[in-house]
């Protein structure tokens, strides 16, 4: 058998890649090539890379089963609309804060106007000309 088939069949055994790789002789890097190929093979790729990126989350993730283990009435879809509110709520939350800061900005805007505008001073004239120079 050649050395992929030998770690096929150990994987279907249980045996992780340390193990495969210190029974066949095979390096490290090349018993988790085999290790990958064997999870495609068996369609478990996806949970295997959702491990790697994601293994600190597991806790959380089996805490919610758990709470829809208890309560019957919880389907996966009611979780996935509930997090899809939370995804609308906080874009909500980010819209309000973006429009709050808008407003203060146009309020400063509006009060620097009025300031300007009920002052008594004329405008400075370009090259020093007479006032008439300017009226048409």
């Amino acid at each position: 058998m050649s050395s992929s088939t030998q770690a096929f069949v150990l994987y279907k055994k249980d045996k992780n890649p340390s193990k495969v790789k210190i029974l066949l002789d095979i390096p490290f890097k090349k018993a988790m090539v085999y290790w990958t190929q064997y999870l495609k093979s068996i369609r478990m790729e996806d949970c295997y890379e959702f491990y790697k990126e994601d293994s600190y989350d597991i806790p959380r993730i089996l805490s919610i089963n758990t709470f829809m283990k208890r309560n019957n009435n919880v389907s996966g879809e009611d979780i996935v609309n509930v997090l899809r509110t939370v995804n609308d709520v906080i874009n909500l939350n980010q819209t309000h804060s973006n429009l709050k800061a808008e407003i203060e900005i146009l309020q400063k805007i509006k009060n620097h106007y009025s300031l300007t505008q009920h002052t008594n001073y004329k405008p400075l004239l370009p090259l020093g000309l007479a006032e008439h120079y300017y009226h048409y």
